[in-house]
């Protein structure tokens, strides 16, 4: 009685631990599910956007655009008023207590420009290209950052009245400059990867040496902190003493150049956009937590309280809900919590059901003193265990559950990768490119099998039924040499020989006469499947020649010799006798060469590529092309998962046949 409680208290357990199992699988998927947080708002401008300004006092936001003009609209997204200049606009500073916004253009002038009427009220001519501008928080200074061309830049301080204070002149493109949180030093960055904080007189104060071009700097939330962006998307914390506090880049498959560089008001999440039009969020433990593409090169990142507004060369001004990024960074802290829960709660509901079944429960007990008294050679085979789980049987769990994803180099973190069901096998049948990769392969398995089956078998009788063991030994020699050649080898000379202008084939076709049937062997679509299948010639495959010859030399010599007894001939002997003696080898070179056929793409994409058109491609190039070339990486997934089931029907067909017959 005691017992049957006790079994039915395991059974509880087991239900509880099986729907917290549940419960966790559900909870991960929902925190994983990708929520775009890129958001429109209602500024449009129908032109091309460049750069972004912000008045917190009357929230009027500020628009530069790459067309000539400066535009500005209300809380509402109401246009106030617009201005014209001559180039494009390149940076804009607002100061809201003075009314003002500084406003950096390309047509070489800074306007000091009414926030509420768009008059222009000052005009500074700077001479040269402007790249970048900062000014004083009360307005005395401004600092532009122009230049003539690559090595003849200037950093350039003006009163607000327009009079120049101090010209310093460099040979490097500077193209962030900002002062520092006291406003008595400035900090640049320029063209050969150089962060440098001067004084005012020009004075080097200390530099930050990095790998790469240096294409943006912002001040983190005016603190003593700043960002410097590199062109290759990666990025630098520093503070005001020139230490580097940290850095990171963010995970594409693309080779991006990036543009600008913006952070949230708590400086906690960096923003990276690219020429592109990609859109990276990275948090300060350098870990990405969102992408995306826009239509058009990001061009502009301003933070204004809880919101972050997004520019690009098109008409709408996005924005992101820095709560937004907060929740993703919560869940990424509960998805390594979840991920080792999704372990534990199943093994233990494992162990509970095992524990409420009598018969499990003798079972496991008998298994638990096995293990505890052979411990010694088991823990010893721990670490093997442990290294076939990690690099055999974890990518193969990965391959498994990303079949169902969207997972590619677009939406590549956990945060982007959401479920899509099965998304990716339908396109299999939708885009038609996997179904005329079966037929391919169905052509070149029946070949392949009757090759194997063939002159392989002849070839492995006919050394067996050699009389000198010398003469055999040579043969078997000769014949096994050709599996030193690699296979790559093989095929790169297969492909000289089906060459047009030099190729064998054609050479000899053109000795004897019969040039009319020359051929592009690998160029035709309907030569080439063929020219495949025909590689190798005269298919003397030498790990099928060692496996036959073996079973022939295995079989009891007082069968054949009964059988010439009984009167059979040389051919009945072999056809009634031996071929049956070595079914078994026969069985497993047709499911190795099914095998070896399914998988293996590498002749086909040397010799041809998968062309002419579709006339050679097969599933496992399909499967290449979309992991390494079209960055697909869940379809990928989806078409290994298939290919597999179909080498493990094949191989379950052999085995379940060689049951019966033992």
């Amino acid at each position: 009685m005691k017992r049957s409680k006790l079994y039915r208290r395991w059974f509880y357990l087991t239900i509880v631990l099986a729907l917290l199992s549940i419960s966790t699988v559900l909870f991960f998927y929902i925190i994983n599910k990708r929520t775009d947080i890129v958001k429109g708002t209602k500024i449009n401008t129908s032109l091309q956007n460049n750069s972004l300004g912000y008045d917190e006092e009357k929230k009027i936001t500020l628009v530069g655009t790459y067309n000539n003009k400066l535009l500005a609209y209300d809380e509402e997204s109401r246009l106030l008023w617009s201005m014209e200049g001559r180039g494009p606009f390149r940076q804009l500073v607002v100061n809201s207590q003075k009314r003002v916004v500084y406003a950096g253009n390309e047509d070489n002038f800074v306007y000091t420009v009414d926030l509420d009427t768009g008059e222009i009220l000052h005009s500074i001519d700077v001479e040269r290209r402007i790249y970048d501008i900062d000014v004083t928080r009360g307005g005395e200074e401004i600092l532009v950052s122009a230049g003539v061309n690559t090595a003849k830049h200037n950093i350039l301080i003006y009163s607000s009245e327009g009079e120049l204070i101090n010209n310093l002149p460099y040979k490097t493109q500077i193209k962030g400059v900002s002062y520092s949180a006291d406003e008595t030093n400035i900090i640049f960055v320029n063209n050969r990867g150089e962060i440098i904080k001067i004084d005012k007189e020009g004075q080097e104060l200390g530099k930050i040496k990095t790998k790469y071009e240096l294409v943006d700097l912002t001040q983190i939330n005016e603190s003593e902190h700043y960002a410097a962006l590199l062109s290759d998307g990666s990025f630098a914390i520093i503070d005001e003493n020139m230490n580097l506090i940290g850095s990171g880049k963010p995970k594409t498959d693309y080779t991006v150049t990036a543009e600008v560089l913006g952070t949230d008001a708590q400086g906690e999440h960096i923003i990276i956009g690219t020429k592109e039009g990609f859109l990276y969020i990275l948090n300060r433990q350098n870990q990405q937590i969102f992408s995306t593409r826009l239509m058009n090169t990001v061009t502009g990142i301003m933070s204004v309280d809880q919101e972050i507004y997004i520019s690009s060369l098109s008409g709408n001004v996005l924005k992101i809900d820095s709560g937004s990024l907060n929740l993703i960074d919560m869940q990424i802290r509960l998805r390594g919590v979840l991920q080792a829960l999704m372990i534990i709660f199943p093994v233990m509901a494992l162990f509970s059901l095992c524990m409420a079944i009598q018969k499990a429960r003798q079972v496991l007990y008998r298994i638990g003193k096995t293990l505890y008294k052979h411990r010694i050679p088991y823990l010893l085979l721990l670490p093997t265990f442990l290294l076939l789980i990690f690099f055999n049987y974890t990518p193969v769990f990965i391959a498994v559950t990303r079949a169902f994803t969207n997972w590619s180099k677009d939406f590549n973190t956990l945060a982007e990768i959401k479920f899509v069901g099965l998304d990716n096998f339908r396109i299999m049948i939708s885009e038609g490119y996997f179904l005329i990769g079966l037929g391919n392969l169905a052509l070149m398995l029946v070949f392949g099998i009757l090759k194997i089956l063939t002159v392989p078998v002849l070839i492995a009788w006919l050394v067996y039924s050699m009389n000198g063991a010398r003469e055999k030994f040579v043969f078997r020699f000769l014949f096994v040499l050709p599996m030193v050649v690699p296979g790559i080898v093989s095929t790169l000379m297969w492909q000289q020989i089906y060459d047009p202008t030099i190729g064998l084939i054609n050479q000899v076709l053109g000795k004897v006469g019969l040039e009319n049937l020359q051929r592009v062997w690998l160029g035709n679509p309907k030569t080439a499947i063929w020219a495949i299948i025909f590689m190798g010639f005269p298919f003397i495959n030498a790990l099928a020649f060692l496996v036959y010859y073996g079973g022939f030399i295995s079989i009891d010599a007082s069968l054949m010799e009964a059988s010439k007894v009984d009167g059979a001939t040389r051919w009945k002997v072999f056809w009634s006798v031996q071929l049956p003696m070595i079914s078994a080898q026969i069985k497993m070179m047709i499911v190795l060469t099914f095998i070896g056929i399914v998988q293996d793409f590498s002749s086909v994409y040397i010799l041809t590529g998968g062309g002419p058109g579709t006339s050679t491609y097969v599933p496992g190039l399909e499967l290449y092309y979309n992991a390494t070339k079209f960055g697909r990486y869940g379809y990928a997934c989806a078409l290994g998962l298939v290919m597999f089931v179909f080498i493990m029907i094949g191989t379950i067909i052999n085995m379940r046949s060689k049951a019966k017959n033992d």
